[in-house]
């Protein structure tokens, strides 16, 4: 037999075992895609509406203390926080936590396939929520939820005191170089059409058997992993049309950088900074191989007067990775509730 016969046999082979892969997950998603959003909450948080969606929000602590907003990070939501809200409204503050669509229990009232998720879509229903909770707030933005956060900020003015960002993703380079906007880079052809993004994050993101190896990626600690956090972050899973909504809002992150963001421009988070923004401060992990702590370099340079802390031994997900280190020093950032 040919070399020439083997390979068409192997391709073959591997064809129909990426059919029969592609196959199993679409099953498994149809079987597992059923939920309503209530039903998955189970009691737990409220859903606030904004112009063009129904927000899921988790709150803790006193009614009467000071605001603190948190955004997640990707493939996270307001129940991946953990004990890190409890610990805040130990201290005095009201925490909220939203979800950020389409992550979450969070939805759109968009016709499928057509929901604005780019940053400055998400900054706008951040900001919405925060005159619905009526007063200033202290905004945290971890990972992929800096980005809303940060946008949102420059528009804030007097809602916003505070910004703290924790191992922001912004689309800067490894060693902090400024976003690059190239409309030809990422999945493009893979992402471009709705139905064949929904079967690939159906066999990947929301596949639950990989759960456990993806957030591997993202933290330092590996033992931290454990099935009851790996079980916390699939519950949305099950949500109708999850698979297909995350597919979106991929489509979009691919091309992020070529979004006309103001937290996107280096001269402007300049004049927002020498104007008298929000403070800002950034809490990174030491170890972080998602969003490099010489990342932390660039964005000071850009808006001065930005200050630093750095948490040892965790990587990108800190407040799972050491949690008491991770609250400790976001409570000594906050300062007294008041």
């Amino acid at each position: 037999m040919t070399v020439a016969v083997w390979a068409r046999r192997l391709a073959l082979a591997v064809l129909l075992a990426l059919l029969g892969w592609l196959m199993l997950t679409q099953a498994a998603r149809a079987a597992r895609e059923r939920h309503g959003v209530e039903q998955l909450a189970a009691g737990s948080g409220r859903w606030v509406s904004v112009a063009d969606a129904a927000l899921h929000v988790q709150e803790w602590g006193p009614t009467s203390g000071p605001l603190l907003l948190l955004t997640h990070g990707t493939g996270a939501w307001s129940g991946t926080w953990f004990a890190l809200p409890e610990a805040l409204a130990a201290a005095g503050w009201r925490v909220v936590a939203v979800d950020l669509p389409p992550f979450g229990l969070s939805t759109t009232a968009a016709k499928a396939g057509t929901a604005d998720y780019s940053r400055v879509a998400q900054a706008r229903r951040v900001l919405a929520l925060i005159d619905l909770l009526g007063r200033p707030v202290t905004l945290v933005g971890h990972s992929f939820g800096a980005g809303p956060a940060l946008e949102a900020a420059l528009q804030a003015g007097p809602r916003v005191r505070r910004l703290i960002l924790v191992d922001p993703a912004l689309g800067l380079g490894p060693a902090g170089e400024a976003p690059h906007c190239d409309p030809t880079a990422g999945l493009g052809v893979l992402l471009a059409q709705r139905p064949m993004r929904s079967v690939l994050v159906a066999a990947s993101a929301t596949w639950p058997g990989l759960s456990a190896t993806l957030l591997r990626r993202f933290v330092h600690r590996q033992e931290v992993i454990t099935d009851a956090l790996v079980r916390a972050y699939q519950q949305p899973f099950g949500r109708r049309g999850f698979s297909a909504d995350l597919g979106d809002w991929a489509a979009t992150f691919a091309q992020s950088d070529c979004e006309p963001a103001a937290s996107l421009d280096a001269s402007r988070l300049g004049a927002w900074a020498a104007a008298g923004g929000a403070p800002v401060r950034l809490v990174w992990g030491a170890q972080d191989g998602i969003t490099p702590l010489a990342q932390a370099a660039a964005l000071q340079r850009w808006m001065p007067g930005t200050t630093l802390d750095v948490i040892a031994g965790v990587g990108h997900i800190p407040h799972i990775e050491d949690p008491r280190a991770f609250a400790a020093t976001l409570l000594g950032v906050l300062g007294p509730a008041r």
